[in-house]
């Protein structure tokens, strides 16, 4: 692993790296060593002295030279920590095998100069004041290798400081930007085990893959003998679980590794250290001595850590100096030239010309392509190299991934973004695959130009939709919106609309203006829920998207024949009204568009707010349709916001400004206090201290899992204690989702002992019959399952198809949750034929040994009994998350957030979470300035190639007069020091702001 802090004292860092006598010769031949190319430029190599440590720090050249001016505050430099894997270190320092050592230290300078190449950088002042980034190419670096944990267990780690300097393109020092290096530190973090994980199996060791970073711990290492050298972790650990933090919670887990650190002991007898290592290592020292022989017998003489030092390794398979190694790898090896075909690889006899790591490398690179461009249309370059080296094949290395990833930039298969910078470096990727998809999608926007007809003529419009809308009469911008759709020459319109602008409404009376013109409205939303709401509130017959494209796309891109004419037939005189439109992928959306093209659909209303969730999967379809100026409406002032502080906060959240909207929520944001509750039991005890009438009208949101969880299971322990559900319960064991992408399903790492494979289709994935099995192991290429039947089944998962996309394979794991009579539910999974709807909430009734009785929404009752499919698919549904929330509304809200989240505590989920409610909502958080700066940082938005490529420009947007208003508010009370919201509200004072500190921008850990 690697960890990373910034360095505050120079000359506590001399002290205490550069020490003499640190290691004495014999334990190692480099304790210290300098590195990067800046080191090469100022002719500073070998070991590291004090003196030379400490004027590098402080600024000061070998020349004397000092760089930096006495008045300017300095960053000192940055300590970034590359830890050996646990059993690696076991085999360096306990069974003695040097080698290691040396292939440790190989590694990170391979993981340091790939990263001084990527992520070096200074600021250069020529365009800009403030000064922009440009790459400089070049690090300079001390690295200091240890070998005790804290704790004195056996824990290999190597410290690399890096200097506050570099060289500019003009040969002058200056200081260096490390904001590259910060924000690509899991990329690093990937490389590095990348690298050792290749140097270690040239030495004839094998490695397993255990974790989804690229963390691995050598095969053969007894796991008691870990677990022996963990006590520093297992201490952690104990200490979160009695305080109750989730283990998994890596920020929450930070201030117990300070807290009960012990101070760095310099040991003199470190021999005496090494025998204490032997004695607690003696029932597994024969074993590990044993590991270490094999592995040097199965390493060629004069072998070094290096990779592809192996007899034949660089060879193509091809080649007759590869015979032998292909019989004794065969298993292995052959495996990988026979996978399936593949677009983004060497394919066919072509192959035979690759040597192992060459074909290897292209395959990860590939499978990383289809792993990042599922959820992104564009993504970073270093996050692709990160997810290729993560995937652990055999022989691929950071630098290999990187040589593909520019053959396939040079070959056109990638696409760079435009370039903005000043020395033309570009961060993002796209594919031609994804262009071609936007692309796509704009051509059926100008199809659908001038194809239809008006429903109704705009002069009559007005009369006719404000008799339809009853007594609840439209303002004038739900009447604009709703004349565009029924009047328009194109085919298809868009709604863009904020969260509360009366879009139900919109449709109601749209369904009412379309049924005496003959037509019929059919809604479509992302989610059942929302589903629900247009089929309760709005009145319209409606489906989800999936279902609807799974209904015609096949018949639309047929063109003909007896299928075509039956979707054509069943879509004549609909109107599609597409509701929560900024939540639907460009796949989903281009289908969509596909269908009323070709359908002949006589109208197809978009309706969403591009400021609001956007898709899960790749793009942001609903944005880029805005872009390319289609028939549109703007509905802009929100009508949900009952409260002056409310009104203000969505205004405020809308617009990005988060640091003003949780000083405008004041004292509704609790952040928890140290020893004491974490934030999540505040907002359980928050919820729970509500009276009865009040909790039905206060929603809870947590977007994380894990918080979700412990949310869902603290208000049933709080019910349960208060006589609030019954104490008749039953064990239920459910399926929780394992989120699994496509291409992930050909990894066996993927796989883990006890999950459950549904293959739901009849695609035969890797050969695999249509049915469940439960995972039993996962080998290297190799998953071994049990079918319902008890059959035992082995699978490749290589051999399933890169291109097939038909979802066809569901992993899970099972969770066990106790259901009391009164809980409140939710299905996990989709049971049409007794119309049982993912996300639909319910209620348990009772509960006998034979069954468990539950309340649908709508009052209908539903028996469950032993073994009926739904008790494993449901779960408790106190909580929910923010795409559920998206599109409901209520009158109070409780949200959970945690600063350390990086994808769940931003911009868009937050502005999603505010504008839920009608009066008021309460944040609860571990860290509130922290949170502030993470969402301000993290705007949540999706990309688009075409947007990236320069083609577009999406996501320009005027604020309403309302907004405009509720900001102008929000600034004046906050300048004039008056406490925000202290206007009475609903005939009660609001309550008193608490005023936040500013955010502290230093980003030392």
């Amino acid at each position: 692993m690697i960890s990373m802090s910034a360095v505050k004292s120079s000359s506590g860092a001399a002290s205490y790296f550069a020490k003499d006598n640190y290691y004495t010769q014999e334990q190692s031949s480099e304790a210290s060593l300098w590195g990067g190319e800046a080191a090469k430029k100022l002719n500073l190599s070998g070991e590291v002295s004090k003196a030379d440590f400490e004027n590098i720090l402080n600024g000061i050249l070998p020349d004397g030279t000092k760089v930096g001016s006495e008045n300017t505050q300095r960053r000192i430099s940055d300590d970034f920590t590359f830890s050996m894997p646990k059993s690696a270190s076991i085999m360096a320092y306990v069974a003695k095998d040097e080698r290691v050592l040396a292939a440790h230290f190989e590694a990170v300078k391979a993981t340091m100069k790939w990263a001084e190449k990527n992520f070096a950088e200074t600021r250069d002042y020529s365009r800009s004041r403030n000064g922009e980034p440009v790459k400089t190419g070049n690090l300079l670096y001390a690295m200091f290798q240890h070998d005790t944990s804290r704790e004195l267990d056996p824990q290999g780690h190597i410290h690399v400081i890096i200097a506050n300097l570099t060289q500019n393109k003009d040969g002058d020092w200056r200081a260096l930007r490390n904001s590259a290096l910060w924000e690509n530190n899991t990329t690093l973090g990937a490389a590095y085990h990348a690298e050792f994980r290749d140097k270690l199996e040239a030495l004839g060791y094998q490695t397993d893959l255990t974790g989804k970073h690229g963390q691995f711990e050598i095969a053969g290492v007894p796991k008691e003998l870990i677990e022996e050298f963990s006590q520093r972790r297992q201490q952690v650990l104990d200490t979160a679980k009695a305080k109750g933090i989730d283990p998994k919670d890596h920020a929450a887990l930070e201030p117990i590794v300070k807290a009960t650190r012990n101070p760095k002991i310099n040991l003199d007898d470190r021999e005496a250290l090494r025998k204490e290592w032997a004695d607690r290592s003696a029932s597994h020292l024969a074993k590990i001595e044993q590991l270490k022989s094999n592995a040097v017998k199965q390493t060629p003489e004069q072998s070094t850590a290096s990779p592809g030092h192996r007899v034949g390794s660089q060879q193509p398979i091809g080649s007759p100096h590869n015979l032998r190694s292909i019989l004794s790898e065969a298993r292995h090896l052959i495996g990988d030239y026979m996978h399936a075909r593949d677009p983004l690889t060497t394919d066919g006899i072509r192959r035979l010309s690759l040597t192992p790591s060459a074909l290897r490398t292209e395959l990860a690179v590939a499978s990383a392509v289809r792993i990042e461009g599922q959820n992104e249309a564009v993504f970073n370059t270093g996050k692709l190299a990160a997810t290729a080296a993560n995937l652990g094949l055999k022989g691929v290395t950071i630098d290999r991934i990187s040589t593909r990833i520019d053959t396939l930039l040079q070959k056109g298969e990638l696409v760079p973004e435009v370039s903005k910078r000043l020395d033309g470096a570009y961060t993002y990727v796209t594919t031609p695959e994804h262009i071609s998809q936007e692309q796509k999608l704009l051509d059926g926007i100008d199809k659908g130009r001038n194809a239809s007809q008006p429903i109704i003529p705009a002069s009559e419009a007005a009369q006719r939709l404000q008799s339809a809308a009853g007594d609840k009469p439209l303002n004038g911008e739900q009447l604009g919106a709703a004349t565009l759709a029924l009047s328009i020459q194109d085919r298809i319109a868009v709604v863009q609309g904020v969260a509360g602008g009366g879009k139900t409404t919109l449709i109601r009376t749209l369904k009412n203006v379309a049924q005496e013109e003959g037509r019929e409205v059919l809604g479509l939303a992302f989610a059942n829920t929302m589903v629900g709401t247009l089929r309760d509130e709005a009145g319209v017959e409606a489906q989800t998207v999936s279902s609807f494209v799974h209904q015609h796309i096949r018949a639309a891109r047929q063109g003909e024949g007896e299928r075509f004419e039956q979707s054509k037939a069943t879509l004549q005189n609909k109107i599609l009204v597409l509701d929560e439109a900024s939540l639907v992928a460009n796949k989903a959306m281009n289908d969509v568009v596909t269908i009323a093209n070709k359908l002949n659909v006589e109208r197809l209303v978009l309706i969403g707010d591009r400021k609001q969730l956007q898709s899960i999967e790749a793009g942001k379809a609903f944005s880029i349709i805005q872009a390319h100026e289609p028939s549109a409406a703007n509905i802009a002032t929100s009508h949900r916001q009952t409260t002056e502080h409310m009104k203000q906060v969505a205004a405020l959240t809308r617009e990005g400004q988060i640091k003003t909207a949780f000083s405008v929520l004041g004292n509704r944001v609790t952040q928890a206090k140290e020893n004491s509750d974490n934030h999540v039991t505040l907002a359980a005890k928050k919820w729970l201290s509500l009276a009865p009438e009040d909790r039905d009208q206060t929603t809870l949101y947590a977007s994380g899992r894990s918080a979700r969880k412990e949310l869902n299971e603290l208000v049933q322990q709080g019910l349960k204690q208060e006589g609030g559900i019954g104490s008749q319960s039953m064990p239920v064991t459910t399926l929780v989702a394992a989120n699994t992408l496509r291409e992930e399903y050909r990894y066996a790492h993927t796989y883990r002992p006890g999950q459950v494979l549904d293959v739901v289709r009849n695609t035969k994935p890797a050969g695999l019959d249509r049915g469940r099995y439960e995972v039993l192991a996962a080998k290297r290429n190799s998953v071994e399952l049990r079918s319902a039947s008890g059959k035992l089944v082995k699978f490749d998962p290589r051999k399933i198809d890169p291109e097939d996309r038909t979802d066809s394979m569901k992993l899970s794991h099972r969770e066990n949750i106790q259901l009391h009579e009164g809980d409140k539910i939710v299905w996990t999974s989709n049971d049409k034929d007794r119309g049982l709807l993912n996300s639909e909430q319910a209620k348990v009734l009772s509960i006998t040994d034979e069954m468990i009785r539950v309340q649908r929404a709508k009052g209908e009752q539903l028996d469950l009994k032993a073994g009926d499919k739904m008790l494993e698919r449901l779960g408790l549904a106190y909580a929910i998350n923010m795409h559920q929330a998206q599109g409901m509304t209520t009158t109070m809200g409780i949200g959970v957030m945690h600063s350390a989240e990086k994808h769940l505590s931003n911009q868009r989920l937050f502005h999603v979470m505010a504008t839920r409610v009608r009066e008021n909502i309460d944040i609860y958080t571990d860290d509130t300035q922290k949170l502030i700066g993470s969402i301000e940082r993290n705007p949540g938005d999706k990309a688009s190639s075409l947007e990236a490529t320069g083609k577009i420009k999406a996501d320009e947007q005027t604020l309403s007069t309302a907004d405009k208003a509720n900001l102008s508010k929000a600034m004046k009370m906050l300048t004039h020091g008056k406490e925000a919201g202290q206007e009475r509200q609903n005939g009660k004072p609001a309550e008193k702001e608490v005023n936040l500190p500013e955010r502290n921008l230093e980003r030392g850990l």
